[in-house]
C-alpha cells in the first residue's frame, strides 16, 4: 500500500502503513484508497490519528456532500463523476490536513486517476497545502461536470442534425432519448447544487487551524467555476428543449409532405369521381348509345388531373 509523497521538485513513492515518514514544510503526502478495507481504514486512523467521529463519517452511506472541522484536519465529501460519458456518479472523502491528503473513494474516479497522473509527473505540487492541493482536486471533478454537459450537448448536436435532415426513423425513440437525457441533466444539477454549501464553508474564515487568506480566495474561485458549472446545467437543459422544439418541427414538417401529398391526391381524383358519378346516373341520354364517348370523358377526366398538376406546380405546391 503505497502513497505519492511530493517533496519540491520530486515525487516519491512510500510505504504508509505503520508509521509516516517526516513530512517536510515544502512537502505534503497523497494517500489514495479505492474501495478500502476495514484493515486499511483501521490502519489509516492510527497512522493519521484520526478521531472515532471521522472513521464513522467515511464509512456512513450517505450520498451528500459534507464537510466536517476536526481542528488540524478537514473531511470533505465531494460527488464527483466516475466518467464524463458514462455520467455515473460517486463519492469521494477528501481528508486534508496543511501537509497531507486522503482520498477515499469507492469506485475508479476518472477525474481522480487523471489528477493522479499528472500529479506523478509534477514534483511542484509539494510546494502548495492541502487545502490547495484539495481545491486543484475539486476544480478538476467540477471539470468532469463540464465535459459530461459537453458530451450531452454533442449528442443533441446529432439529434438535431438529424431530425432537420430528415434522417429520424422514429420519433417516439428520439423523444424516449431526449427524455432520458433531461433526467440526466437534472441529476448531474443536483449534484452539482449539494456542493454549494461545502464549497462557501471553505471560503470562511473559521477553518483557521490549517486555512490561509489565499486558500479562501481560491475556494472562493471555485466557488464561481461552481456556478458557471450549474449554468452549464441549465444551458444544457435549454439545449434539450431547443433538441425538441426541432424534432417537434420536423416531425410537423414530415406530416405537412404527408397531408399535402394526400390532398394533392384529393384534387387530381374528385374531378374524375364528379364526372364518374355524373355520368353513372340512372337516365337515358342520347348520348350514352355511343360507346367512343366513354374515350372522351376518360380523356377530360386525365386532362383535368394533368391540369390540377400544372397549376399546382407552377404555384410551387409541390
Amino acid at each position: 500500500m503505497t502513497a505519492l509523497l511530493f517533496d519540491r521538485d520530486r515525487v516519491d513513492e512510500i510505504d504508509w502503513t505503520g508509521s509516516l515518514p517526516r513530512i517536510g514544510r515544502s512537502a505534503i503526502l497523497w494517500i489514495d484508497l479505492e474501495q478500502p478495507s476495514e484493515e486499511e481504514l483501521e490502519g489509516l486512523v492510527d497512522v493519521l490519528d484520526l478521531d472515532a467521529e471521522t472513521a464513522r463519517a467515511v464509512t456512513d452511506d450517505r450520498e451528500a456532500p459534507c464537510l466536517g472541522d476536526h481542528g488540524d484536519y478537514l473531511h470533505v465529501r465531494a460527488i464527483g463523476l466516475s466518467d464524463a460519458r458514462e455520467r455515473s456518479l460517486t463519492r469521494v472523502d477528501c481528508l486534508v490536513s496543511e501537509r497531507w491528503l486522503v482520498t477515499l473513494r469507492g469506485a475508479p474516479v476518472d477525474v481522480v486517476e487523471k489528477f493522479r497522473e499528472r500529479a506523478e509527473g509534477s514534483g511542484a505540487l509539494g510546494r502548495i497545502d492541502g487545502l490547495a492541493f484539495l481545491a486543484n482536486l475539486l476544480e478538476w471533478a467540477l471539470t468532469s461536470y463540464l465535459a459530461a454537459f459537453e458530451a450531452l450537448e454533442a449528442d443533441l448536436e446529432d439529434i438535431d442534425a438529424d431530425a432537420m435532415s430528415g434522417r429520424v426513423s422514429s420519433a417516439d425513440g428520439v423523444l424516449a432519448d431526449l427524455v432520458e437525457k433531461r433526467r440526466e441533466v437534472g441529476r448531474l444539477r443536483r449534484a452539482l447544487v449539494s456542493h454549494r454549501e461545502v464549497v462557501l464553508a471553505l471560503t470562511r474564515p473559521e477553518l483557521e487551524a490549517i486555512a490561509s487568506s489565499h486558500s479562501a480566495e481560491r475556494f472562493a474561485d471555485l466557488r464561481s467555476d461552481l456556478e458557471d458549472a450549474v449554468q452549464a446545467s441549465r444551458d444544457t437543459r435549454d439545449s434539450i428543449v431547443g433538441s425538441f422544439d426541432v424534432l417537434f418541427a420536423s416531425t410537423s414538417q414530415r406530416t405537412n409532405e404527408i397531408m399535402k401529398v394526400l390532398t394533392l391526391a384529393s384534387v387530381l381524383l374528385l374531378p374524375g369521381a364528379l364526372i364518374a358519378g355524373i355520368m353513372g346516373m340512372n337516365f337515358r341520354v342520347g348520348i350514352f348509345g355511343t360507346s367512343a364517348y366513354f374515350w372522351v370523358v376518360v380523356g377530360i377526366i386525365l386532362a383535368i388531373a394533368v391540369a390540377t398538376l400544372a397549376v399546382a406546380r407552377v404555384r410551387e405546391w409541390i
